[in-house]
């Protein structure tokens, strides 16, 4: 600085270290000497949020390098240089409290009882935010400096007519008189009439300026411009000019290099918001951080950088660029080793929304400038929370590749858009996966984690490069960096596993990354309700996609027991309905009509008969035409609805031709198989028994399983000498033995 800046502001982090004092703007433990070993006097302007501390220092003529000193114990105040510079507006903005809108001294009271939010020096009463917070939110200002009038200067004495625009009220003080008010809850100020103004003489000499103002909503507006002479008519004032409160004399200067008493040198960062990328269905935004390493060049060169973002995840660059999940407060740390020796320092940053003005010129950020970092997080050190949105982020690339797949080129069924859509979809159910492994608790022993290479069909990730997609079927409980596991609701792991959980099922066709994502859910979740549903969710899959018998079992045994026995409605009727599918895997048809039956009791349908009717047909032809054009996912939802909707048609059988069919048309032969041998259980005496086991033989061909083959045909012989497909049965039967 030199003397055309007698004031000097600067912006840095404290690691914790400032407090403030007394007052809201006394240095606390934080003083500022000048080369001469000179004290000047210090006002903190802004400290936090986190670690954020702006602060303004006099200077002293001549004197370019001035230290700044802070932690430990604060100074006596006797020793410390009393602020005596008046150059400067300063607007101060602080937590909205209730006040009587229309009156100022229960607006001032409010103001100073409120919390600070912030604090800096700005050029006019000009503002249509609050710049002290990117968040929209009701809050109080208070602009104060001083007016400068003298003879020659842009600012003569003489008659001023002032003028105040804001939403909502606002009141302007001269030398502590009310100059001119707005009370009350209301819009700006379209236009300056003369008698929207005020008239009041400025004599030479500085004059003591304030406004105070409160925004009750998410908008607001601060604006004051004066007019000098009579206003006229016609008024046209303009705003108060920056020189009448020697704006001009604030400079501002970034930090230098950071050193303690132990080392000379130490690591230190600067950090910038630099866009967000909000996500559909969610309410807070990816938000995307600069970071730039401050270190002096003696810790700096030849050394090896860590950052770890206080998220779970870090990086070895050395000035990264990294995206929050959500906005939030979170502990940076950046660590330098060279050699055997590692310093570090950590800083509290709060990541928030963008501040967003007219005059913002940097370009909208879009999820495809994020993904390239997203793809290397490590799931398993998240928050569910923060992997839902990490889930929605690939979810949404996901289907908008898919979109533009159908726009394109409907008439292939499959290309490189369409597999690039998958590898998205699959890192999507990847995240979500191992946020619910990371710190689940399976006492039970039956659900194992899923080895590279135990899932279904998921072919569409193999050889991608990022961390989150190599692990796409890697489930396994990673520790979580200290802090980072938040406490998480029942209610959030159990809305993620119901956001991946199906898409692994129905979208991927990979069951048993499925199964393993809600055995993870109920590991971690203890509210019974919420864990039986998670539990009977598992067991759903180990009976009809796994065919594993005795997991299911217990899996079912432990979710009746979490649900009341006399429940209605869509979970009891699937609680049924699941019972129903596992006797009829053991072979129990009796008990398997029973289950069923329950089921549709508990269904609590106040549909009439016809309407009932019209929804199976609807059900069943949509089935029929999602599998002809082989769009297996929907294939399975609209397969969920009906069984949900009308458990009870498992009995009659066509459902489970249906579904079958599905299972045939995705090369899961043994699937479909047994859901032959389940409905020759339930209803021998279904009119898609037939059809049924000539389905089944086909599959125990594929499976090349000839003599079982033979033995089902057989039966279709014997058991059902009227069946249309007689004749189909035989030739088929003629053709296996003859091989």
């Amino acid at each position: 600085p030199d003397e055309l800046r007698p004031v000097m502001v600067v912006e840095f982090l404290h690691q914790a270290l400032i407090r403030r004092g007394d007052d809201d703007a006394s240095a606390g433990n934080v003083v500022v000497r000048a080369k001469n070993n000179r004290l000047v006097p210090v006002r903190i302007l802004q400290l936090g949020p986190g670690d954020f501390c702006r602060l303004a220092f006099q200077t002293i003529s001549g004197k370019n390098i001035y230290d700044i000193y802070y932690g430990g114990q604060p100074p006596k105040r006797e020793l410390l240089p009393k602020w005596t510079n008046s150059d400067g507006l300063i607007l101060e903005t602080r937590r909205f409290g209730r006040c009587n809108l229309r009156d100022l001294d229960s607006l001032r009271r409010a103001f100073e009882k409120s919390e600070p939010i912030g604090a800096d020096y700005v050029q006019a009463v000009f503002h249509s935010y609050n710049p002290m917070s990117p968040t929209p939110g009701p809050f109080l200002s208070r602009y104060w400096g001083t007016m400068h009038i003298a003879p020659g200067n842009i600012a003569s004495p003489g008659d001023y007519t002032f003028w105040t625009s804001s939403r909502d009220c606002s009141f302007v003080l001269i030398d502590d008189d009310l100059v001119v008010s707005a009370p009350g809850r209301h819009g700006p100020l379209r236009r300056a009439r003369p008698a929207s103004g005020k008239s009041v003489q400025l004599s030479a000499g500085p004059h003591k300026f304030e406004y105070y103002h409160a925004a009750a909503g998410n908008g607001a507006i601060m604006s004051l411009s004066w007019v000098k002479g009579p206003a006229g008519d016609k008024p046209r004032p303009t705003g108060i000019e920056p020189a009448v409160f020697k704006a001009a004399l604030i400079g501002r200067a970034e930090a230098g290099p950071l050193s303690t008493r132990a080392r000379k040198a130490v690591p230190d960062f600067r950090y910038k918001i630099a866009g967000e990328v909000p996500l559909p269905g969610e309410t807070r935004p990816l938000v995307g951080v600069s970071f730039q390493d401050a270190s002096p060049p003696g810790p700096a060169m030849k050394s090896k950088f860590r950052w770890d973002f206080g998220d779970g995840q870090t990086s070895d660059r050395q000035s990264p660029a990294h995206v929050y999940l959500r906005p939030g407060l979170y502990t940076v740390s950046l660590s330098i080793k060279r050699g055997t020796r590692t310093l570090t320092t950590t800083n509290r940053i709060y990541v928030d929304r963008p501040l967003r003005t007219h005059r913002s010129k940097e370009k909208p950020h879009k999820l495809d400038d994020y993904l390239e970092i997203l793809s290397t997080y490590d799931a398993r050190r998240l928050d569910v929370t923060a992997a839902r949105q990490l889930v929605s982020a690939f979810l949404w690339k996901s289907q908008t590749l898919a979109e533009s797949q159908r726009d394109k080129e409907k008439q292939e069924p499959a290309d490189a858009r369409q597999t690039e859509s998958r590898k998205y979809l699959a890192a999507a159910v990847a995240a979500g996966g191992n946020a619910l492994a990371a710190d689940s608790n399976d006492k039970d022993g039956d659900s194992s984690p899923l080895k590279k290479g135990d899932s279904d069909d998921l072919g569409a990730t193999a050889g991608l490069s990022s961390s989150v997609f190599r692990e796409s079927l890697t489930f396994t409980a990673g520790a979580a960096s200290s802090g980072t596991l938040l406490q998480q609701s029942d209610t959030d792991i159990f809305n993620l596993a119901q956001l991946v959980g199906p898409m692994a099922r129905n979208r991927l066709g990979d069951s048993k990354t499925a199964f393993a994502i809600w055995q993870k859910a109920a590991a971690r979740i203890s509210r019974p309700a919420l864990k039986a549903r998670c539990e009977l969710a598992a067991a759903d899959i180990a009976i009809g996609d796994l065919l594993r018998l005795k997991p299911a079992k217990k899996l079912l045994d432990r979710a009746a027991a979490g649900l009341p026995n006399s429940a209605n409605g869509p979970v009891a009727a699937r609680l049924h309905r699941v019972w129903g599918d596992y006797w009829a895997s053991m072979g129990d048809g009796a008990a398997a009509r029973k289950a069923y039956a329950q089921a549709q009791l508990r269904v609590n349908s106040s549909r009439s008969h016809v309407e009932k009717t019209a929804w199976r047909g609807a059900h069943s032809r949509n089935v029929e035409a999602f599998l002809k054009t082989k769009d297996w996912t929907r294939a399975m939802e609209e397969i969920g609805q009906w069984q949900e909707a009308f458990p009870a048609d498992k009995i009659d059988g066509y459902l489970t031709l249906l579904l079958a069919r599905y299972w045939n048309g995705r090369g899961k032969y043994a699937r479909a198989v047994a859901l032959a041998e389940q409905l020759i259980a339930v209803n021998p005496d279904s009119p898609y028994a037939d059809q049924m086991l000539l389905l089944a033989a086909a599959c125990e061909k594929k499976q090349k399983k000839p003599q079982r083959a033979v033995a089902i045909l057989h039966s279709i012989i014997n058991d059902y000498p009227g069946s249309p497909l007689l004749s189909t049965a035989k030739k088929m039967l003629g053709e296996l033995e003859e091989k």
